[in-house]
């Protein structure tokens, strides 16, 4: 049978101790690979009147303080004059603002909340600046600079479901000045807008009208930045057609959509809005109301920590995965763009290219993150690379004895484990990864039961006693294929994430594989 590219290491077990058992299944083309990685825990810890001068003459004193607040006072305006910012100074930070931290289009609203007008980042910076250089002259120090600025140019985003029709373009927006259209996409936004008045915010954005879709590097740059321009708005006005209460937040589809996840974790200001317009929450912002909490944490199984305090980035990123499964996007290619924010990594967009993008996606990913849960899939693998899922919801795949296993920080005995090999990476080869990887031996310890000969639906028990602290493991399926791009070893799809519990751990040498 041929072993593929294969190197052979050993690694010294004094910090970093690998174990495992290997098996042969009945099929003498399926290898079954457990394996493990130990990680010893290194812990540092640190324990945690001026004299007064001899009395003088009145007048030489009294000339001698009248110097001294001549130059405190010289001194003072020195600084003053130094620290207040210019008028240059003061369009520069907006500029650095408009440019860089919010959406390329949005929506200036009149006073009277009669006219909406679409103004580009330009036209945002001229409009303003009156306004800005009065709010900003009476400051002493450029310190405060920033927060003035962003202040007086706060903005509110709408997160909804699209309708299939009648949604107001960007082109309609661009020539339309008082929209007065009685069509269901106006009203919503309209809707919308008086909200965001009531928020303080003459300034709206929406995804449907505010992207020049014709464009590709502006949508490009939508799709990448759209999660800090959550972030970064005011206040998200969460529109549900179909709730008027918050029992109605398990049928409800925006809960069900790919681009609504970011929409829900990035905003740390958020407000929910029934299909009358009605408040469906107590507070002014919903992420501060307890039963909201709640209803949307078990409506979304994102725990409160992450809904209150979500950061973005390659830190969790199987649980991240599993959010992602509970939602569907139209265009395939989505699946991979909506978690570009959540992830914060860099993906370039290219729709046409379907199921690749999130081959990429989990690329990009593991090339930089290095949590060994990213592998613990099952099902369909992607049709470009077979040791990649092809979507989310391969990390959905898990049963009690798995989900035990992939906790994050798992203690045996009172002692912290990490398992995995956490140093693996992409490579023109296929995914190169250390395992342990024996041919023939200790076969009788593992039986692997299967309902079909491809090993679909498979589990494997370990023929020995129980004991209390037993050790669990995750392990592969591997088979040799000559369609492989090297000839080597594959992935044999599971229909579960298979584990397997033995009764001591074995230190052996490990092998690099390429999958």
């Amino acid at each position: 049978m041929s072993r593929g590219h294969t190197r052979s290491s050993f690694k010294s077990n004094e910090v970093i101790q690998r174990s495992s058992i290997s098996i042969t299944s009945p099929d003498s083309r399926v290898k079954c690979i457990p394996w493990k990685l130990e990680v010893q825990q290194i812990m540092f810890a640190t324990p945690i009147g001026h004299g007064a001068a001899a009395p003088a003459n009145n007048v030489a004193e009294n000339a001698e303080s009248d110097v001294q607040n001549e130059i405190d006072e010289i001194s003072c305006n020195e600084i003053d004059q130094d620290g207040a910012p210019t008028e240059a100074d003061i369009m520069t930070v907006t500029a650095e603002l408009v440019f860089n931290e919010m959406p390329s289009h949005l929506i200036y609203i009149s006073d009277d909340y009669e006219t909406m007008t679409l103004i580009d980042r330009e036209t945002l910076v001229d409009l303003f600046r009156p306004e800005l250089i009065r709010a900003c002259k009476d400051l002493v120090s450029k310190d405060k600079l920033p927060d003035v600025v962003r202040q007086n140019l706060r903005y509110a985003a709408l997160s909804h479901r699209w309708l299939s029709v009648g949604e107001p373009t960007f082109q309609e927006m661009s020539v339309e000045r008082n929209h007065q259209s009685t069509r269901p996409g106006f009203i919503k936004l309209r809707k919308f807008c008086q909200k965001a008045r009531e928020y303080g915010c003459r300034l709206a954005w929406s995804d449907t009208c505010c992207i020049d879709k014709r464009s590709s590097a502006e949508l490009d740059e939508a799709i990448r930045a759209m999660f800090k321009w959550y972030r970064n708005a005011e206040i998200c006005i969460v529109f549900l057609a179909d709730s008027s209460s918050i029992s109605d937040f398990p049928e409800e589809v925006w809960f069900q959509r790919g681009w609504t996840l970011q929409e829900l974790l990035a905003p740390p200001r958020i407000k929910f809005y029934g299909s009358s317009w009605e408040e469906l929450g107590r507070s002014r912002n919903d992420k501060e109301d307890h039963s909201m909490l709640q209803a949307l944490s078990q409506v979304t199984g994102i725990s409160r920590q992450n809904l209150l305090y979500f950061s973005p980035g390659l830190v969790d990123v199987r649980e991240k995965m599993i959010w992602a499964s509970k939602r569907r996007t139209t265009r395939i290619e989505d699946v991979a763009y909506s978690l570009i924010g959540i992830l914060n990594i860099s993906l370039s967009v290219a729709y046409g290219e379907g199921d690749r993008a999130f081959r990429r996606l989990m690329e990009a990913i593991m090339q930089a993150c290095r949590e060994w849960q990213i592998l613990a899939w099952a099902g369909p693998h992607s049709p470009f690379q077979a040791s990649t899922p092809r979507s989310p919801l391969a990390y959905c795949a898990f049963d009690e004895a798995s989900a035990n296993i992939l906790l994050p920080d798992r203690y045996i005995m009172d002692r912290p484990s990490k398992l995995g090999d956490p140093f693996f990476t992409m490579t023109k080869r296929g995914l190169e990864l250390e395992v342990i990887l024996e041919h023939g031996k200790k076969t009788q310890v593992i039986r692997l039961i299967s309902d079909s000969a491809s090993f679909y639906d498979v589990t494997a028990r370990c023929d020995v006693t129980f004991l209390p602290f037993s050790h669990d493991y995750l392990f592969f399926v591997l088979g040799s294929s000559i369609d492989s791009a090297y000839g080597g070893w594959q992935k044999v799809e599971t229909q579960k994430i298979v584990t397997i519990r033995t009764k001591r751990e074995v230190y052996r040498q490990v092998t690099t594989v390429w999958l």
